[in-house]
């Protein structure tokens, strides 16, 4: 059986090596979604056959995503979904004390690095358990940060992204201990994981260094670029297994308290 992919975000940076990655074997089936069709420019030059685009706002409503799923999972993926990859978010202007942060500021990162992932893994659900794959173990993988540990707080101005980051973690490992009791067999055998992809040298992270004052080739921090730092989780999702179900795993394979 093929394995299915459904990654979110994937219009630039991780999320587009993600898709870029995965669907370069032609046996994958691959969703990606992104904000808008006119900023995907990058997926649609990749014209390979088993990529789908769906154009997905991660701030749309509940309804809207399971409308937009509907039809392209139907006709590309009636087994339904094996692998999902939870990229998309934001992180705007966040490098700075919590003094210093609005409310407004907080409630945004949590509706889009909280709630959008919630929608996610709710309209997602029913395709996820819909059947087994003798291929692979169900997966939902979280991109997360170091910046959202509390027991091993990271030491680095994040306020209100570095708040919804934690918050998804516990939404992770809710969604862990849900599972458990799932009355599917697969979903009771799923690995749900958090993973922190490196000090990514994509856009998004480009501005955090930019809001902090840094320049990451003089700071002596261990950067990375998108496709190293892809390669190097694809290899952890490839080889995961039940035991490393509700952990959270760092770029270089580290295990980590939350």
């Amino acid at each position: 059986m093929a394995i299915t992919y459904f990654i979110t975000g994937a219009n630039r940076g991780i999320g587009f090596e993600f898709a870029k990655q995965v669907s370069a074997d032609s046996n994958n089936i691959v969703f990606a979604t992104t904000r808008s069709l006119a900023n995907a420019t990058a997926l649609q030059d990749l014209h390979r056959s088993n990529l789908h685009i769906i154009e997905l706002d991660i701030g749309s409503s509940l309804e809207v995503f399971k409308e937009s799923l509907a039809e392209p999972l139907a006709k590309f993926a009636p087994n339904g979904v094996d692998i999902i990859i939870q990229n998309a978010g934001i992180a705007k202007n966040s490098a700075k004390r919590v003094i210093d942060s609005s409310p407004e500021e907080y409630e945004e990162h949590y509706r889009v690095n909280v709630v959008g992932p919630l929608k996610v893994y709710q309209s997602l659900l029913p395709y996820w358990s819909k059947q087994a794959n003798p291929e692979t173990p169900k997966k939902f993988i979280f991109i997360n940060s170091v910046v959202g540990w509390v027991n091993n707080f990271y030491p680095f101005r994040s306020s209100h992204y570095g708040a919804s980051k934690a918050a998804l973690n516990h939404l992770t490992r809710h969604i862990c201990f849900d599972n458990k009791s799932s009355d599917s067999d697969c979903i009771k055998n799923s690995i749900v994981i958090a993973v922190h992809p490196g000090l990514v040298l994509t856009d998004l992270a480009k501005k955090v260094f930019e809001d902090s004052g840094i320049d990451p080739d003089s700071s002596g921090l261990p950067s990375i670029y998108p496709d190293e730092s892809v390669r190097n989780l694809l290899e952890i999702i490839d080889n995961l297994t039940h035991e490393d179900n509700n952990t959270f795993i760092s770029n270089d394979g580290t295990r980590t308290s939350w």
